[in-house]
């Protein structure tokens, strides 16, 4: 596949080389009439003459210009316009539902017609034909990028994303277009493949600026003359431009082998969306707590997925919140759009809900994240150095960002080395480390961690969890532990917290539940 592509790349090179430089050792104009009629290949002629006497080799590297500049230009505005409709696509659902129907419309069209009564009607030339594919030709590859925006804007990854609070330009600059670049390339290279065909084709058929040299055109003065066939002279009037078509079209297709499969990727990049109603100051009576909630709901639609209810954890407290699969413990800590909350909640005295006019609660320095499986918390195409710099807050140099990195897979045992590692490299257990790093790295006041050691074996989620609590009584955190192990809750926990079915069934200390006191755990247990 690699020397398909070294192949390929040497092909076009050397056309691009002709297009550029050739023109310059051209003895004579493309048009120039300096020569007999059907000339073979000399010293004055490399490539002979045509029938009106023309030189062969003048119009073949003018030709290269004319063509490989429709091709380059074609293939840029339509790869753009595919990418950036196909982003606004899956990005914005008001948009998507317009540009969805326009791109349905033109694909419905008869282009090939289009194309030939644009070119009829206002002459044909290079930038007309550019203007008329490139917009006629973005649709379907628009479509395949929006599936792929649409597909993977709900990873975890994306979403870890949106809680750094980077702006709309920049997280789909970082992690959306990386993941189109393939898919962007392989659009670019077909549509090249494609102008130069049918400006080719065009100028083969007579349309187009008769002023203009082109390798098609020269097809259709070898086409026309009868003795081209009834002699040699096809050796060196017709195999020129055919030659120099087909190899273009092969070195493309050869420099697109390895990308004809390209990977999918999405984003959605959303703002938290705040109600209208002003938020309200934290209740005196959690005042001291790091975790409160005060009448909290989640509803969507006529569906309620979290009932009310109140609850605190105090600062430096480790507090388990277990319950059933579905129960809606994981939606108890904020990852919801914010129209379909009700209440009041506050993390580190700061509201995570609402208008804050005394500063909302900023995700990664006042409270961290660690999700269930650490491999699709990670963007894929980062090193784990840049992911963790990019989370960092505040301002300061590159270098000292990657200290402050290094710093923090050094406190969970991992070697700074892995900041150039990219998340495949590394194993479970080495990325549940990494991501309790990233999520340290700030310092935050409450750690929140839903299943931590989910997609670990039992003798690593020991080692995780033990150094997760560890580090977060060393920095005197307040961990929210989200968990079905209820073993693993009494053993770590200061206070449980148990959901059932999106209700507060009971919250008591740890204490508590040791004395059985708990009637709860079992039932928890066995849906667990």
């Amino acid at each position: 596949m690699k020397r398909a592509q070294t192949a390929g790349g040497l092909m076009l090179l050397i056309f691009v080389a002709a297009a550029v430089f050739g023109p310059m050792l051209a003895a004579y104009a493309p048009f120039a009439v300096d020569g007999q009629r059907f000339s073979a290949p000399s010293a004055a002629h490399w490539l002979g003459t045509n029938a009106l006497g023309q030189d062969i080799y003048s119009g073949l590297v003018h030709g290269a210009r004319t063509t490989l500049l429709i091709g380059v230009a074609v293939a840029v505005l339509s790869t753009a316009l595919s990418g950036g409709l196909g982003l606004l696509a899956g990005y914005s659902r008001r948009l998507d539902a317009v540009l969805n129907a326009v791109a349905n419309m033109l694909l419905t069209l008869p282009s090939l017609l289009l194309v030939l009564i644009v070119a009829s009607f206002t002459g044909g030339s290079a930038w007309q034909l550019i203007l008329t594919l490139g917009l006629l030709t973005w649709p379907g590859y628009m479509r395949l990028i929006r599936a792929s925006v649409l597909s993977l804007r709900e990873r975890e990854f994306v979403k870890a994303a949106q809680l750094y609070r980077g702006g709309t330009v920049y997280v789909l600059r970082k992690h959306l277009l990386p993941f189109l670049k393939p898919l962007l390339r392989t659009k670019f290279i077909i549509s090249f493949k494609q102008a130069v065909a049918m400006e080719a084709s065009l100028s083969f058929l007579g349309i187009g600026n008769p002023s203009q040299p082109s390798w098609g055109k020269m097809l259709q003065e070898a086409f026309a003359r009868s003795e081209t066939w009834m002699t040699d002279v096809w050796q060196w009037t017709v195999l020129p431009p055919a030659l120099a078509i087909l190899l273009v079209t092969v070195a493309l297709a050869l420099l697109g082998e390895k990308h004809e499969t390209a990977r999918s990727s999405a984003f959605q990049s959303a703002r938290p969306r705040r109600p209208a109603k002003p938020a309200a100051a934290i209740p005196a009576s959690n005042a001291h707590a790091a975790v409160a909630a005060q009448r909290l709901s989640v509803a969507y639609g006529a569906k309620t997925i979290l009932h009310p209810l109140s609850l605190a954890a105090a600062k430096g407290s480790i507090t388990a919140i277990v319950g059933e699969s579905g129960s809606g413990k994981t939606t108890l800590y904020g990852l919801v759009p914010h129209k379909a909350v009700a209440g009041e909640a506050f993390i580190a005295g700061k509201p995570l809900y609402g208008p804050a006019p005394c500063g909302a609660m900023k995700r990664w320095a006042d409270a961290a994240f660690i999700f269930q499986d650490p491999r699709s918390s990670f963007d894929p195409i980062m090193t784990i150095g840049a992911q963790m710099t990019e989370a960092i807050q505040g301002g300061g140099a590159a270098r000292d960002k990657r200290e402050a990195a290094a710093r923090a897979l050094r406190e969970v045992q991992l070697d700074e080395r892995l900041l150039g590692k990219y998340p495949h490299e590394l194993s479970g257990g080495m990325l549940s480390r990494a991501l309790i790093a990233l999520a340290l790295i700030n310092k935050p006041a409450v750690l929140i961690a839903d299943e931590p050691t989910g997609a670990l074996d039992p003798i690593i989620k020991r080692e995780i969890m033990d150094l997760l609590v560890s580090k977060v009584k060393e920095y005197k955190m307040t961990l929210l532990l989200v968990t079905h192990d209820l073993q693993a809750a009494l053993h770590y926990a200061d206070q449980m917290i148990v959901i059932e079915d999106g209700h507060l069934l009971e919250g008591a200390d740890k204490a508590r539940w040791l004395a059985g006191q708990g009637q709860p755990v079992s039932r928890t247990a066995n849906g667990g």
